[in-house]
């Protein structure tokens, strides 16, 4: 494990860059485009994956991490904005010609940072499959079959691993679309040292508080991460805080606006403060509750 070198960037750069122009050529020609996402190293950077490397594979530890990080969107990988964030108010590709989903062996809890991170970049994915220790290949073959009788798609896969790819170009071929098919596997960039990584590893871990931090990435110091020291335990309360204040919220409103059909708005009606309306309310809500 290794940071990568300016070179090795760049050829990835070149890479993405290359398979957007062949994006491009096939949207002009007035054909359709999926791509099937890895998500690890593909769509945000290869952290993660390399803590659990870190870790010698200890489940444990490596969930420990990622739950602690679970308000804390992925850092973007090399494949995102040139081709993936297809957003705005005028997007790169053509929204009905252009489909993506996401094929990943994150399962369990570990898929929430792929949700959020789908949510902080507002990206348009059609499916995301979540595998856990599954192989791909169902996967595909679930994709494929639901893009095959459109002729006119055309379906990209790409992944960091070799593996994968080359199951997707078997179940290409197994069902006869391989002319309409292209498996690209995308070298793994980091922008860290396993020294760096290590530190980092160390910073998630030890975090202490009753309240989310942010601890500082030792490879870019301007740089920081947002950890849940409580881990799960903390995001599920802090979850539930935000469904309940929402579900509150919910609840005054709908009475309020209910209130103020029937005596007029605050000022102009029965009532002259909110003050006035909220004890009326309280009262209301009493009287249902206590007869």
């Amino acid at each position: 494990m290794r940071k990568s070198t300016k070179k090795e960037i760049q050829e990835v750069t070149d890479l993405v860059l290359d398979t957007r122009a062949r994006i491009e050529e096939l949207l002009q020609n007035g054909k359709k485009v999926h791509i099937i996402w890895d998500f690890d190293g593909i769509l945000v950077d290869s952290r993660s994956d390399d803590v659990f490397a870190l870790t010698e594979f200890n489940l444990e530890a490596y969930f420990t991490h990622e739950e602690r990080l679970l308000f804390q969107s992925p850092d973007r990988g090399l494949w995102l904005l040139p081709i993936a964030h297809n957003v705005g108010s005028i997007p790169r590709f053509p929204p009905e010609r252009f489909t993506q989903d996401i094929v990943t062996t994150r399962s369990s809890t570990l898929s929430i940072r792929v949700h959020m991170f789908c949510l902080a970049w507002n990206l348009s994915i059609r499916w995301i499959l979540f595998l856990g220790h599954q192989p791909k290949q169902g996967s595909y073959r679930i994709i494929l079959e639901s893009l095959k009788d459109d002729l006119d798609y055309y379906i990209f896969c790409i992944d960091d691993n070799t593996k994968h790819v080359e199951a997707f170009k078997n179940v290409s071929i197994e069902m006869g679309l391989d002319s309409r098919t292209f498996g690209i596997v995308s070298p793994i960039v980091r922008t860290y040292t396993k020294k760096g990584l290590k530190k980092y590893f160390d910073r998630v871990m030890n975090a202490v508080d009753n309240t989310p931090l942010r601890v500082r990435d030792p490879s870019d110091d301007m740089h920081g991460f947002l950890i849940l020291p409580g881990g799960l335990k903390q995001f599920k309360a802090n979850m539930s805080t935000l469904v309940n204040e929402q579900q509150n919220s919910g609840h005054y409103f709908e009475l309020r606006n209910a209130f103020v059909r029937a005596f007029g708005e605050v000022g102009t009606g029965h009532f002259k403060t909110d003050d006035d309306l909220n004890q009326a309310m309280h009262e209301f809500i009493s009287g249902l509750l206590c007869p």
